[in-house]
């Protein structure tokens, strides 16, 4: 437990001075949130309503999806995941390490959005805050499992950038994020339904904001929740010390099983 420890705090620590962590864990969510909150309520007012929600899963999706993976490759290709492997460092130290020092990172900053919202852009105090810390759980869940098990398929950082902006861009403009999903069209609903941020904002409306959402919440946490579990499960499976793996081609279409319970939604809720 003390090793473990030790290496968590190496791993938090770390975040705050790699520059590529540093940006992708507060100087990017926290530039992209003054940035949207000074012109989104403008454009739309009604977009002060979901602010809050919307930056928060904002900065989940880029500490995890956009921050984990290429951590995960760099460590690999550079003998680092081998070299813990020597010293006893176990794979399920060195992923849960990674998940928990990034969603620490993202609590701090979600903790920054609201207490500065109000005072900013005159957004409303959340009343239920525990809804928010529900989904926020759930989300990053989602979202870190997702992270590492694309780090751990990829072979490379520019893989990692594909594999992660397919994830991340329709999240950002169908998601939910800019404007509810409620609001799409018929055809493009579908493809938000395989997304985890459309049942985190989806789950938040319902749960937080007393409205009628798309989903039963308790469906949304249970795909968000599933997704992260089955994404930890098959890290595991398939954690790699070096790219000389002959099953490659089998572990990235094992890893697609990770998308089943979006899958489930889609088709049946």
């Amino acid at each position: 437990m003390k090793t473990f420890a030790i290496h968590l705090l190496f791993d938090f620590k770390a975040g705050l001075r790699d520059k590529t962590l540093l940006i992708m864990n507060y100087i990017f969510p926290l530039g992209f949130y003054l940035m949207i909150g000074g012109i989104m309520p403008k454009l739309n007012p009604q977009y002060k309503d979901i602010l809050i929600p919307s930056m928060v899963m904002f900065t989940i999706l880029v500490s995890t999806i956009l921050g984990m993976p290429n951590t995960l490759v760099t460590f690999r290709n550079n003998g680092i995941l081998r070299s813990y492997k020597i010293n006893g460092i176990s794979k399920f130290s060195v992923l849960a390490t990674q998940v928990i020092s990034t969603i620490f990172h993202a609590a701090i900053v979600t903790i920054i959005i609201l207490i500065s919202a109000p005072v900013l852009f005159n957004v409303r105090h959340l009343e239920d805050i525990g809804a928010l810390i529900l989904i926020f759980i759930v989300m990053s869940i989602a979202c870190s499992g997702l992270a590492i098990l694309i780090g751990i398929i990829s072979d490379n950082t520019s893989v990692t950038v594909i594999y992660a902006q397919v994830l991340f861009l329709p999240s950002m403009l169908i998601g939910g994020l800019m404007f509810p999903s409620d609001a799409l069209p018929k055809s493009i609903k579908v493809f938000a339904r395989l997304l985890p941020s459309t049942y985190a904002m989806d789950a938040f409306k319902v749960l937080a904001v007393h409205e009628k959402g798309l989903f039963d919440p308790i469906y949304s946490i249970g795909i968000l929740v599933l997704t992260g579990i089955l994404s930890y499960i098959l890290s595991l499976y398939l954690f790699r010390l070096d790219n000389n793996n002959s099953s490659k081609s089998k572990s990235r279409f094992l890893a697609l099983i990770a998308l089943i319970p979006v899958i489930l939604g889609t088709l049946f809720i």
